[in-house]
């Protein structure tokens, strides 16, 4: 059975909605949050508007190797739309987990995290943060389903971290600091960066090959190591290039795959992201 079939529906959205049961209330939040950024990709985007389903889980519906709490974009065969954006409906141990390996490396920045996302009870609640990566999953719908097929998986993560950062930076900048402050912790952090260069991957090259799994996956916190210091590098991009640079990211990748996947590395890609993307992106992806 495919994923979420079984689940309640909540019309009204561009797309459809399906949630587990007892979570129609953060099924409409994050149904809001989508619309809204749907509506703005899809004027970016040349009017493209993706056939897709967003799904608010539980615990007991997730069906994922990622761990519960880390919202994911599929589009394999047999989904109840072309693509799935799924994401939890409630905390798990997976941001827990961030939360700690942050408290680890770096107690400094630990406390901003406490201060932009507490709990209420002197602890943090990272699902602000989390409920904006809905867009972040939205932007893979635009780029999988309209074709923008990223040559490589990090340039892909890139460009949804941008669509993430440009839609809060024009349509919600008061979210700016939810968005910003734990990536920007996570990617300040010299005792995390070197524990990962020590027990990690952290190279774009080693994230090719296990980011998918493989016999050797990287583990889902080694994961996140890339995500912050991608979404940084997103934010840099908008602040230099503004919308401009996502459209030409958009425009740059198309179905009729100019590039080779099989024979792409980071370092021939520099001259396409300088001339046709970003200046900004380039620079970042030769100085990674």
């Amino acid at each position: 059975m495919a994923m979420g079939s079984a689940l309640a529906r909540l019309g009204g959205y561009p797309f459809e909605v399906r949630y587990s049961s007892g979570t129609s209330e953060r099924a409409r939040v994050l149904a809001d949050i989508a619309a809204d950024a749907y509506a703005y990709f899809s004027r970016l985007f040349s009017g493209f508007k993706p056939n897709i389903a967003v799904i608010v889980a539980s615990p007991a519906d997730w069906e994922s190797r990622q761990p519960y709490g880390l919202p994911f974009f599929n589009d394999d065969d047999g989904q109840i739309r072309p693509g799935i954006v799924v994401m939890p409906a409630s905390r798990g141990d997976f941001w827990i987990a961030m939360g700690e390996d942050l408290r680890e490396t770096s107690p400094e920045g630990y406390a901003k995290v406490l201060a932009t996302y507490p709990d209420g009870a002197g602890h943090f609640d990272l699902q602000p943060f989390f409920d904006l990566v809905t867009i972040h999953e939205l932007g893979h719908a635009f780029e999988v389903l309209g074709d923008r097929r990223m040559p490589t998986y990090w340039l892909g993560e890139i460009f949804a971290n941008l669509c993430l950062h440009a839609f809060i930076a024009m349509k919600q900048p008061d979210s700016l600091s939810t968005l910003e402050v734990l990536p920007t912790v996570g990617a300040q952090s010299t005792h995390l960066e070197d524990w990962m260069r020590v027990r990690g991957f952290t190279t774009l090259e080693e994230l090719e090959v296990h980011y998918t799994g493989g016999d050797d996956p990287m583990s889902p916190l080694n994961y996140v190591w890339f995500q912050y210091r991608w979404q940084r590098i997103a934010a840099a991009m908008f602040n230099a290039d503004g919308e401009d640079g996502l459209v030409r990211f958009w425009d740059c990748f198309h179905a009729n795959d100019r590039l080779n996947p099989g024979q792409v590395t980071a370092t021939s890609l520099i001259p396409l992201l300088r001339t046709e993307v970003s200046e900004t992106l380039s620079r970042a992806v030769q100085d990674w």
